[in-house]
């Protein structure tokens, strides 16, 4: 990959320079979903644009653990930060193939009751210098692509059950 993007942590949820949260009801137990997302990124095919994807590293998945993901023309390789099944999972971007970005964090926070989840997805991200122009439109393109995934999901989620 051509492009490594700054180190951040978790802290950088709340530091970033540009943060998009967004929300949605997944008819479904909370720990399916939070095994839905948290599964193989090769799974994701409930995620427009997914291509593929693979962990990098053995199982057990939890924080520390690398994966890669192939999202149209892109690709990223990524680091898990968080890993608190079945409520949260977050990961930053390490490298990209292109230079759109300097850093990201993405968090997802899943809670539910019964069968009933919210799912909660949080991008932090800090714009390369020619993408800072574009923010306002990549927020509205990245929210609707995040209601198309649930979706996706909960139709994914509705079919396993049955």
């Amino acid at each position: 990959m051509a492009h490594r993007l700054r180190t951040v942590d978790l802290d950088f949820l709340n530091e970033a320079p540009h943060r998009f949260e967004f929300e949605a009801v997944v008819p479904a137990p909370k720990e399916s979903v939070f095994a839905a997302i948290s599964d193989d990124p090769s799974t994701w095919t409930w995620w427009p644009g997914h291509e593929g994807g693979a962990y990098e590293t053995p199982p057990p998945h939890g924080v520390g653990s690398r994966r890669e993901m192939h999202m149209g023309e892109s690709q990223y390789r990524e680091t898990i930060l968080a890993w608190d099944e079945p409520t949260r999972w977050a990961y930053r971007v390490d490298e990209s193939a292109d230079a759109l970005i300097d850093a990201l964090v993405e968090e997802w926070v899943v809670e539910g009751d019964g069968d009933r989840s919210t799912v909660r997805w949080t991008f932090a991200v800090q714009p390369g210098a020619d993408m800072e122009a574009v923010i306002p439109a990549a927020k509205t393109m990245i929210g609707d692509m995040f209601d198309q995934a649930m979706g996706n999901l909960t139709a994914r989620l509705s079919a396993v059950r049955g």
